[in-house]
């Protein structure tokens, strides 16, 4: 975005009242308020409008889709929606990240297991409040699912000063590779204890062969060390799209979507379409892959064509079936899950373990909200000890 171009996106807002782009957004963060601020050319102002809300401002820019402020933007009603979050990410960039300001500090420590967006949310949110924070990661860096974006959506310096303007102070401890079981002993050690542990367990389509299959993750998370001339990406979403496109960015010839519903249906943004049409990859929409067969180092599918039934579904069409085949290898995206049995009791959960966080920016509200909830309790907790 050029600078004339940056200036012809703000002036197209409406500042109306009402509001609705905050309304849209799960953390609260006011476009109407920031496009005002960088209007007068002073990002500065408007950067630090932004991040008060938002402890990842310049990530949640970058790869947040239209779904939220952009979609509520009463602007479409004359034309199109302002593209707020390409806004939000050019004043991050041209206002800078303010510092971190903190209140007094108070003796309560919480524990936060998980150093995602969600862990990172609650983070935010304790900080703010006054509280000192442990947090427990497993791998060996903060970030959590925001690590397997691609560079070129999200490149990792954004990603990893916004986590260093949360976590470089006194107050926050950080622990990596750090896998925890047992929430108990936490339970008792600290006032307040959050659970932020995202996803393990990858979506399935139970079919023959699936085993010999590529998990997004693993793919995403070291891109560089898999290189294929012809690919079967299964899974119409974000993280299918992004296996796609750096597919293509690897340099692999041929890169094709298996997607079970209609084009329409996929959930992406339109620029994303355009992403794919530019890269050449190839969508194929209503179909569904049965069973995997390796055949001489290379891969032969399944496929079946689907339609879309009165009640909305995708059901397989009869008599469709037939053989694609010569893939160099399949990769698995239909994202991933945290298994309802597996929740941790009497423990606060956040993001994507709760089953309804499907972006960065949810997932980070879900984060905060989850913090906000143990302070409330402890609140409530030290005024039920100090009246009895």
């Amino acid at each position: 975005m050029t600078p004339e171009e940056l200036q012809k996106e703000l002036n197209r807002c409406l500042g109306c009242k009402v509001k609705p782009c905050e309304k849209a957004c799960p953390l609260s963060v006011s476009p109407h308020d920031f496009i005002a601020l960088a209007k007068s050319g002073d990002y500065t102002s408007a950067a630090a409008d932004i991040a008060k809300n938002n402890p990842l401002p310049q990530t949640c820019g970058l790869v947040c889709p239209d779904r939220f402020c952009q979609a509520a933007c009463i602007r479409k009603k004359i034309d199109t929606a302002i593209e707020i979050p390409c806004l939000q990410a050019k004043i991050m960039q041209k206002g800078g990240l303010p510092t971190l300001q903190l209140p007094e500090q108070n003796n309560k420590r919480a524990c936060i297991i998980g150093g995602g967006p969600a862990g990172l949310g609650a983070l935010f949110e304790f900080l703010l409040q006054g509280w000192s924070v442990d947090i427990y990661e497993k791998e060996n860096n903060l970030g959590g699912a925001a690590r397997l974006i691609p560079p070129y959506r999200l490149p990792s310096e954004v990603l990893n000063a916004e986590i260093q303007r949360l976590t470089s102070n006194e107050r926050v401890n950080v622990y990596l590779n750090q896998t925890i079981t047992d929430f108990e002993p936490l339970r008792q050690k600290y006032d307040a204890v959050v659970a932020a542990l995202g996803e393990p367990k990858r979506r399935s389509l139970g079919i023959l062969g699936e085993e010999q299959s590529l998990d997004y993750r693993r793919y995403l998370s070291t891109p560089d060390a898999y290189h294929y001339k012809k690919v079967a990406v299964v899974g119409g979403g974000e993280v299918a799209l992004d296996c796609a496109i750096t597919l293509k960015k690897q340099g692999a010839e041929v890169v094709e979507m298996f997607v079970r519903r209609r084009q329409e249906d996929m959930r992406i943004m339109a620029r994303d379409f355009a992403d794919l049409a530019q890269h050449q990859v190839v969508i194929r929409a209503l179909s569904s892959i049965t069973e995997i067969r390796a055949n001489d180092n290379l891969y032969d599918l399944t496929v079946v064509r689907n339609r879309i039934n009165e009640q909305g579904k995708a059901e397989a069409l009869p008599d469709t079936l037939c053989k694609q085949g010569g893939y160099d290898k399949v990769i698995m995206a239909l994202g991933s899950y945290f298994p309802k049995e597996d929740l941790p009791k009497d423990v606060s959960c956040a993001g994507d373990m709760n089953g309804n966080c499907g972006t960065i920016v949810q997932a980070i509200a879900s984060g905060r909200f989850a913090a906000r909830h143990c302070i409330e309790q402890t609140s409530t907790n030290n005024k039920t000890v100090s009246n009895a």
